[in-house]
């Protein structure tokens, strides 16, 4: 695993065994992924205790198929996984609860034009560090947009009912830890839309 600027603040969170279990799955098949690039919160280190995991597993050129089909063995040990796919080529979302309830977002993408759009400053965990640039690269998403983009999966019914039922938990759980309720955590809000 690379290192970054905010590591030691994630490591004392409870998500971080399973960053680090989800990291060893994926460098276990490397014929398979090229590496690992870390999104969000984490990335910026500045996650709490309820944070999500954002993360791209990325694939190989022409793995895609084949990263997709490992997705279970990403997410082995879960309490429930939920899939998302994509409306672009080489991406779809497999997002999980932890037995900790701690939630992990993954998107598996393959670079491929027209594919996934690369939002903010990732984190290269594993992999070559020129593993962004491989991806359209576009400016970090604003609060509103990642909101927006969470109330139109809502009412596209796009989210399953305990995966909607979490993000509900954690939006009261900010308010409450964070005494701040214009700071809502919404479900997809990772900065990346498969």
């Amino acid at each position: 695993m690379h290192d970054w600027p905010g590591r030691g603040h994630v490591e004392t969170l409870r998500i971080w065994p399973e960053l680090v279990r989800t990291l060893e799955r994926v460098e276990a098949s490397p014929d398979v992924f090229d590496g690992v690039l870390l999104l969000g919160s984490l990335a910026r280190g500045e996650g709490d205790a309820i944070s999500d995991l954002d993360m791209i597993a990325v694939t190989g050129a022409g793995k895609w198929d084949a990263g997709w089909e490992m997705r279970h063995l990403l997410s082995s040990g879960a309490l429930v996984t939920f899939d998302r796919p994509g409306d672009r080529p080489g991406v779809a979302a497999h997002n999980w609860l932890t037995p900790a309830l701690a939630k992990v977002e993954c998107l598996i993408a393959e670079p491929v034009e027209g594919g996934l759009r690369l939002y903010g400053d990732p984190v290269v965990l594993h992999g070559a560090p020129d593993l962004p640039d491989k991806f359209e690269r576009k400016p970090p998403l604003t609060q509103q947009e990642i909101e927006a983009y969470s109330d139109e999966l809502r009412e596209q019914n796009a989210i399953p009912e305990v995966e909607r039922a979490y993000g509900d938990l954690i939006r009261l759980l900010r308010r409450e830890v964070r005494g701040n309720p214009a700071s809502p955590t919404r479900e997809g809000r990772d900065e990346q839309r498969p």
